[in-house]
């Protein structure tokens, strides 16, 4: 008797190569330590191993991890940018999906400022989606923050594998309890403009966030049926 035809394709959207090797933790660039020691060829057998339709590496600040890979087939390129708020210069991490080396090179340019850097996304139509809001990459990161954040960006990570499930859920419920009205008091007390015809509706996207190959793939993405990392990428963009 045969299988089933499968009704869904999986990606994780978060993972790390040892090319993720300008960490932000003191301790860890004190010692000159990369964030991850694994080998991108290695991920890339794991994820498919555990049932990853597409695999993608989305290293901090650089391609290297999904170029390596990006010969592989069901691969496309992606990075984590780390963004800053030119008003004090808070940091954020972003992930940005199915870019190319050349869109790469501007969001690098850009990155200083996040106004710049999210107005060259939509211009670019490049898909991405916020990484851990509520985890703190900056000291500095408030509540004004994370309001500016749900005015600007319609897609935010609401499963990362190495946080605790209650972080998770309290940024679906902080999305989940959105409407027109509070979006426009938001945009209002920041003086942003609301992107979007709907902005108070958030997509959301899932990834283990994984540094040391253990739990690749145990947290990922989820669309409809792709035969093509163009088509799964045209799947998320919808």
């Amino acid at each position: 008797m045969s299988s089933p035809p499968p009704r869904h394709s999986r990606a994780d959207l978060h993972l790390h190569s040892r090319f993720s090797n300008r960490p932000s933790e003191w301790f860890l660039r004190q010692v000159a330590a990369p964030e991850s020691f694994s080998e991108p060829l290695a991920l890339y057998r794991l994820c498919r191993s555990r049932g990853m339709d597409f695999v993608t590496i989305s290293d901090h600040d650089t391609l290297a991890g999904s170029l390596a890979i990006a010969h592989l087939p069901g691969t496309f390129l992606s990075t984590e940018v780390t963004v800053r708020f030119p008003e004090d210069g808070c940091r954020i991490h972003c992930l940005v999906l199915g870019l190319t080396e050349t869109q790469h090179a501007e969001i690098e340019r850009r990155r200083e400022d996040l106004y710049a850097f999210h107005d060259y996304l939509r211009a670019e139509n490049l898909l991405h989606s916020v990484a851990h809001p509520l985890y703190r990459v900056d000291a500095a990161f408030s509540l004004a923050h994370l309001e500016r954040l749900l005015v600007l960006f319609d897609r935010f990570e609401t499963r990362n594998g190495m946080h605790d499930r209650r972080i998770n859920q309290l940024l679906v419920t902080i999305l989940e309890q959105l409407t027109p009205e509070v979006l426009d008091d938001l945009a209002e007390r920041h003086g942003l403009a609301p992107r979007g015809a709907q902005p108070w509706a958030k997509t959301t996207t899932g990834g283990s966030d994984d540094h040391g190959g253990l739990f690749a793939a145990t947290t990922w993405t989820e669309t409809p049926v792709a035969t093509s990392a163009a088509e799964f990428l045209g799947h998320l963009a919808a």
